[in-house]
């Protein structure tokens, strides 16, 4: 009985081996950044919080990563009165050809982190799903981020979020490229 085992065991395994794949699978594509080609380079970023007595102001620095496969968004913000530490943070931003869709992996100290997609710009507008986004002790939803192109010098981006007690809060942000 135990040979007839190791003999179907050994057919399988010479079946297998004979009809394994032998051609590579094609390197995905690269994504096409031509539409955010004029991120590349510094920003200044005022965003305003309606909850929140001024805005806060970041420097945001874009460059195409040397793989070709990513736009990566390095942020540091100084300390505000009501957060008064620096912060910094990273955004991956990528094509995925598979889904048709835009991703933007973000992460930041503190344990901040974020996955957003977007069908891509229509127009001078592109706007952002938060993907990874839940409930928190304070937010019980959240709008898509809409960001417009206003030049090749200026964006802005708004959203809302709703708090548990039911107030909407709405987010704007101006970034202006310095270089």
């Amino acid at each position: 009985m135990l040979s007839v085992v190791a003999a179907c065991v050994m057919t399988g395994s010479v079946a297998f081996a004979q009809t394994m794949e032998t051609t590579p699978i094609p390197k995905p594509a690269k994504p096409d950044f031509s539409s955010m080609q004029f991120m590349v380079g510094t920003w200044s970023c005022s965003t305003k919080s309606a909850r929140r007595p001024a805005p806060y102001l970041a420097t945001t620095t874009y460059t195409l990563d040397s793989t070709g496969y990513w736009l990566i968004g390095k942020t540091e913000s100084k300390p505000i009165p009501w957060f008064p530490y620096p912060s910094a943070g990273t955004d991956w931003i990528t094509y995925d050809a598979d889904t048709g869709r835009w991703i933007d992996v973000s992460v930041s100290d503190y344990g901040g982190y974020d996955l957003a997609s977007s069908k891509g710009w229509k127009g001078n507008v592109m706007v952002w799903h938060d993907l990874a986004a839940a409930p928190g002790k304070d937010v019980k939803s959240s709008t898509d981020t809409t960001t417009t192109k206003v030049s090749a010098t200026k964006m802005t981006a708004v959203s809302t979020f709703t708090t548990v007690k039911g107030k909407a809060v709405g987010v704007k942000s101006i970034c202006t490229k310095e270089s």
